[in-house]
């Protein structure tokens, strides 16, 4: 398989879509359209006594307010671990003070290229908040067996977060 053409059809502040025409192992050839993020996002499964923390924010994309582990784009040259830091700082006025890599993974490769890296902190310091322009968000501290029990219920819905859950369970039970 190959890609045999590439063109730039939407470009926007944060993404475009790119239509790929790629090329099979059989010689027919297919049309894809694939939303081309520039980058990758941090974010943290943080436990606080015991607790998540939470945000939880508006997502146009669902016309709604979830909860979700902090996260946000990594910026022009800055590393994943700094951006995590940052995020976390800056949603929940919390500074992790053993921040632990766990790993990376592509949330929805089907047809977008954006990278997540997952980190993990248990310690805190206290910083201040300083949210995005238009961003406004709660942070919700959540004990662990009640975020399994919603996790088991279907009431996480964001990716990310229920990446982070299971894996959490997975390492410490829960």
């Amino acid at each position: 398989m190959k890609v045999l053409r590439k063109e730039t059809v939407f470009k926007g502040k944060l993404l475009s879509i790119v239509r790929k025409d790629v090329e099979n192992s059989d010689g027919s050839v297919w049309v894809r359209e694939v939303v081309t993020y520039g980058g990758s996002a941090s974010f943290i499964v943080p436990v606080y006594n015991g607790k998540f923390i939470f945000v939880k924010q508006f997502r146009p994309t669902l016309e709604d307010f979830i909860l979700e582990f902090p996260a946000g784009r990594i910026e022009e040259k800055e590393t994943p671990e700094r951006c995590a830091i940052r995020e976390l700082e800056e949603e929940t006025g919390l500074i992790p003070k053993n921040l632990k890599f766990v790993f990376e993974f592509y949330p929805s490769p089907g047809f977008v290229d954006e990278k997540l890296y997952m980190f993990y902190a248990d310690d805190f310091e206290k910083g201040k908040t300083n949210f995005d322009p238009g961003e406004e968000l709660n942070t919700v501290l959540v004990n662990v067996d009640e975020a399994m029990k919603m996790l088991d219920e279907g009431k996480i819905i964001d990716g990310k977060t229920l990446v982070g859950l299971l894996w959490f369970k997975n390492k410490f039970g829960g």
